[in-house]
């Protein structure tokens, strides 16, 4: 059927996209999108791979197109948000980010992702909202709990800071800028021992 016509074309790009081959599945694609323009997964996977080509404007293109066929899903916005986000556009980045958010609320990093935002304009205030929004759903997110250290800091409440980010669960997934804040807040109560460690692993990790 035709159905399964185009779901074998789309299996043949994504094996590429898995091995890192996104040129050549972005060839199989384009070619497939003459006779099948508003196949969702044909345009999405586009997007993907003229992201990873660096190609942003074409890549930015197709996920529109892709969000007009199929509006409800959110990663398409979380994709569209990180090409504004490499622009330095950053209103528009959140205004996608929200959009992502309304189709599915319990994306926690999307929280994260608009708190960050905010939180390099200086409106921690901002910043903080989304934090918590994002914590009431998952009191544990590492990288919520983080974002909530990073105002304190910058609040200059180094105690509080610390306490905040001890609460951090480094055996799960967080963001390695966690031992910046750790090293610098450590630094700031004359914790040196503690701050030297913190610094080493940052070095490490570069």
């Amino acid at each position: 059927t035709g159905q399964s016509t185009l779901a074998e074309v789309n299996n043949s790009a994504a094996a590429k996209m898995e091995t890192g081959d996104y040129t050549g599945a972005r060839e199989i694609l384009e070619k497939a999108l003459k006779n099948s323009a508003l196949f969702f997964p044909f345009r999405y996977n586009l997007g993907v791979c003229c992201l990873h080509l660096r190609d942003l404007r074409k890549s930015l293109l197709h996920f529109k197109k892709a969000q007009a066929v199929v509006p409800e899903y959110s990663g398409t916005y979380l994709r569209m948000g990180t090409i504004y986000q490499q622009w330095y556009q950053d209103n528009e980045a959140i205004d996608s980010y929200r959009q992502a958010l309304k189709w599915n609320k319990n994306e926690l990093n999307t929280y994260v992702l608009i708190g960050d935002l905010f939180f390099n304009r200086r409106q921690h205030q901002l910043a903080k909202k989304y934090y918590d929004q994002c914590l009431r759903i998952n009191s544990h997110f590492n990288n919520a709990i983080l974002g909530k250290a990073k105002i304190l800091f910058m609040e200059q409440d180094y105690y509080k800071a610390l306490n905040t980010l001890k609460a951090i669960n480094t055996r799960k997934e967080y963001d390695k800028t966690y031992h910046y804040y750790y090293a610098e807040t450590s630094f700031k109560l004359q914790d040196y021992k503690t701050a030297s460690e913190h610094y080493g692993i940052l070095l490490a990790n570069k």
